[in-house]
């Protein structure tokens, strides 16, 4: 049999060669019972359509790029998932890459998205050195996304939060408990700028409540379970009178972490030393005690970037697209007011 063509689908479905064209690039826009019947006569006739010839005739991928500075984030997962959903509902795929807080690894991915010539970007968590880099990407004319951060009095797209505030109403809180040494836990503060604001956060929530702010409780630590134990142990092992009587981690899996570090000295929390996370990821409530923590909404961030992102791809609207969604404060049972 010789190969099918999209006008032989066309005929063989009753529709016209545009219909088949939008069933396969943007079903979105056709009817469900016509979008059906185009999909069943293509996987009747088993027909492969041919996105390398489209995509040069075009001389533009439509493959989208989304960067991940960790794929072990479950939060970051949501927000991935989301934006996957979203924009493959309009017939465009992604393509994942998980920069593992790298700057080198992630220029030479954001590198690939240019030679490729990728239909858009979404950028999780970008490094600080690469910022210049990826303005010329922007220049070329590939739209970016910038999520799970607000970059106001800028002209870029971003879908986030305030992360300072984030952070400062939670230190606030711990200061409010009764906490003087809290202890603060960034995930690459020093690398990468949400991060950053929450270490702000923290700082001016501390000089606004006359709080001491000690150098040797502000640590930083890639998100994981094993270094929140680590770090919390080196909390632990310091004198009495100088360790922290709460932490703050500016993420949920360094605190559930440091909660099993706890568990392994037998420190009660929080009785004995408060524990608050940042994410609210779903493991979040089931820890033992359940963790008190920021709610993020990491889905709702992936789905208006995704549609965002197909408003300026497909009806020319650059923007820019700009959006702050709010947090807010989980009080569980992991914090309590210091022992007297």
């Amino acid at each position: 049999m010789s190969k099918l063509t999209i006008g032989d689908i066309a005929r063989l479905a009753d529709v016209s060669t545009a219909t088949v064209s939008r069933a396969l690039h943007s079903p979105h826009l056709l009817r469900p019972e016509t979008l059906r019947r185009v999909l069943d006569t293509i996987d009747e006739h088993k027909y492969i359509y041919n996105a390398l010839a489209g995509d040069l005739s075009k001389q533009k991928s439509s493959v989208l790029g989304i960067y991940v500075p960790t794929v072990e984030s479950a939060k970051l997962s949501e927000t991935v998932f989301a934006l996957q959903e979203t924009v493959q509902a309009h017939g465009y795929p992604v393509i994942v890459n998980n920069t593992n807080f790298n700057a080198e690894l992630e220029k030479t991915q954001l590198r690939q998205a240019r030679e490729r010539s990728l239909s858009g970007l979404f950028l999780i968590g970008y490094m600080r050195e690469n910022l210049p880099y990826i303005d010329e990407i922007i220049r070329g004319g590939i739209p970016c996304f910038f999520l799970w951060d607000t970059l106001p009095g800028t002209d870029y797209n971003y879908v986030g939060f305030d992360n300072q505030s984030a952070a400062y109403n939670m230190a606030s809180h711990l200061l409010g408990l009764g906490h003087q040494l809290v202890a603060f836990v960034g995930a690459m503060q020093s690398q990468i700028d949400r991060v950053r604001k929450r270490l702000n956060g923290y700082l001016s929530a501390l000089e606004q409540r006359g709080a001491p702010v000690r150098p040797e409780l502000i640590r930083e630590a890639p998100p994981t379970l094993e270094n929140g134990y680590r770090v919390m142990e080196s909390f632990l092992n310091m004198k009495p009178g100088s360790r922290p009587t709460a932490v703050f981690f500016a993420s949920d899996m360094l605190a559930l972490g440091a909660m099993a570090a706890c568990r392994q000295r037998g420190l009660q929390v929080p009785e004995e030393i408060s524990i608050a996370g940042f994410d609210n990821i779903e493991f979040a409530i089931y820890g033992q005690p359940a963790l008190t923590t920021v709610y993020v909404p990491s889905r709702e961030i992936g789905q208006l970037a995704g549609r965002f992102l197909m408003e300026a791809i497909q009806r020319g609207e650059p923007g820019p697209h700009q959006r702050c969604l709010e947090t807010s404060l989980l009080i569980r049972e992991s914090c309590a007011p210091p022992r007297r």
